[in-house]
């Protein structure tokens, strides 16, 4: 088996596009037949470029233990690399000094915990949609994933809470958060306030992916009682209409809901810290038109939402 820590330079060099880009196939993916067919090229074609790379390597890439498909070292550790390097030439070749969104074509990518992007999808979404028809935008979840490990697989833009910001990226405060809480809008006893007693004696409903409750004082979380969980920020609203369920979370998220279902948004009976939320994006993205215009938006989003929440937080 060839083996070596550092693959010749001179034979790096002579990795033309077309071979990174069948590298970066075989590294991930399971099987050559997978790669060749999102390569769009026949299997006998992927092999004997896996045999080439393996030469201009100087190593093996893959090799079987015991019948499993294993990748080497040097395989291991070019697999992040390349992926990066095909981003950054992609970003290149497609970087434009203006962005009209009448024309675009581009892709965005988008990370967020699941109730922003939530919010992200039914509000900033479809603005975006209506003025830029051909362009495509992808929402997804954090998943405890890093932030480089997302913009290292395209992700344009992530917004997290303070906490998860990544100083090594740009960042910037898009708005402060903090905990509220949400009933029926015909709760049987709960009206316009919610004092200790009724919070400390209700139901409450909570999300079973979210650490929302970390943040409550423990003795009043010690004191609650947990009565409806579910798996998903976005059913929280229609787990608690026509029931006397207490939620507690997001009071941005929550006023989210409140403008679409029949439930409303009441400040909690105890002193709760805000929690900025941050947006961050990779450095060469900083001077992007596409970026600002994303950004743009993100902004008017936001404004209005800033004024609502200051105004609900002074009642």
């Amino acid at each position: 088996m060839m083996s070596k820590d550092e693959p010749d330079r001179m034979s790096l060099r002579r990795l033309n596009l077309n071979m990174l880009y069948t590298l970066d196939a075989i590294l991930n993916t399971s099987s050559l037949t997978e790669a060749a067919q999102l390569t769009h090229v026949s299997q006998p074609a992927i092999s004997v470029a896996l045999k080439k790379l393996k030469g201009q390597l100087n190593d093996d890439l893959i090799i079987y233990l015991n019948g499993k498909r294993v990748l080497t070292p040097l395989a291991q550790g070019l697999r992040a690399r390349v992926r990066k390097l095909l981003i950054e030439v992609d970003e290149t070749l497609n970087f434009q000094v203006t962005f009209d969104p009448q024309t675009s074509r581009k892709t965005f990518r988008l990370a967020a915990s699941e109730s922003l992007a939530t919010m992200l999808l039914g509000r900033v979404v479809p603005k975006m949609l209506s003025e830029a028809r051909d362009i495509s935008v992808v929402v997804s979840t954090l998943n405890r994933t890093t932030h480089a490990d997302l913009f290292e697989t395209g992700v344009d833009l992530i917004i997290s809470p303070e906490a998860l910001v990544d100083h090594k990226f740009p960042s910037m405060e898009l708005m402060k958060d903090r905990l509220s809480c949400m009933v029926w809008d015909e709760h049987p006893s709960i009206k316009s306030t919610i004092s200790m007693e009724q919070y400390l004696d209700a139901r409450h409903a909570a999300v079973s992916e979210t650490s929302n409750f970390n943040v409550v004082p423990q003795e009043i979380f010690s004191k609650m009682r947990v009565s409806a969980t579910t798996g998903r920020y976005g059913t929280l609203a229609e787990l608690i209409i026509g029931t006397d369920l207490v939620a507690t979370g997001s009071s941005w998220v929550l006023q989210y809901y409140a403008s679409r279902f029949p439930v409303k948004v009441l400040k909690l009976p105890f002193a709760t810290l805000e929690t900025p939320i941050y947006v961050q994006w990779p450095s060469h993205l900083t001077n992007d038109p596409a970026h600002m215009w994303l950004m743009r938006y993100l902004n008017d989003f936001a404004e209005p939402h800033r004024i609502a929440h200051a105004t609900f937080m002074k009642k």
